[in-house]
């Protein structure tokens, strides 16, 4: 479970490295975010000479938990760490590669939303599989 004040690892090449969760857009009295949420992030570690800077708001997609995720066919997933794909504010994706894999139910969650549903399929062909 993902909340505010949690640092997350960035598995793409858009040069951030660790990033910190200010806002998860879920509602609730106690927002936690989950596999396929999206959370407005600040950049804590990044590499110069890239696409990103620091003090700049930031949107992301998680792609991965280190917390158990139950599956309808009986199998439980876990990644080592909290991992994220960062976008920019017109939700555009600012990498163009994925390091290691991203979960199914990424893609699931992701298809209710149909106005940026064209930049979430564009992470799926980049991505070099699902787990």
């Amino acid at each position: 479970m993902i909340k505010t004040g949690s640092i997350l690892r960035v598995v793409d090449n858009s040069g951030a490295k660790w990033a910190k969760c200010i806002q998860v857009r879920v509602k609730g009295k106690y927002p936690s975010g989950t596999v396929g949420s999206i959370l407005l992030i600040t950049l804590q570690k990044f590499v110069s000479r890239k696409k990103v800077t620091k003090r700049t708001i930031y949107m992301a997609l998680v792609v991965g938990i280190s917390h158990w995720i139950a599956r309808l066919d009986g199998t439980f997933v876990k990644f080592f760490s909290n991992r994220l794909l960062v976008f920019n504010k017109q939700t555009k994706f600012l990498g163009s590669r994925i390091y290691g894999a991203i979960l199914k139910e990424t893609k699931s969650l992701n298809l209710y939303d149909k106005k940026n549903q064209k930049y979430f399929q564009k992470i799926f062909s980049y991505s070099s599989g699902s787990v």
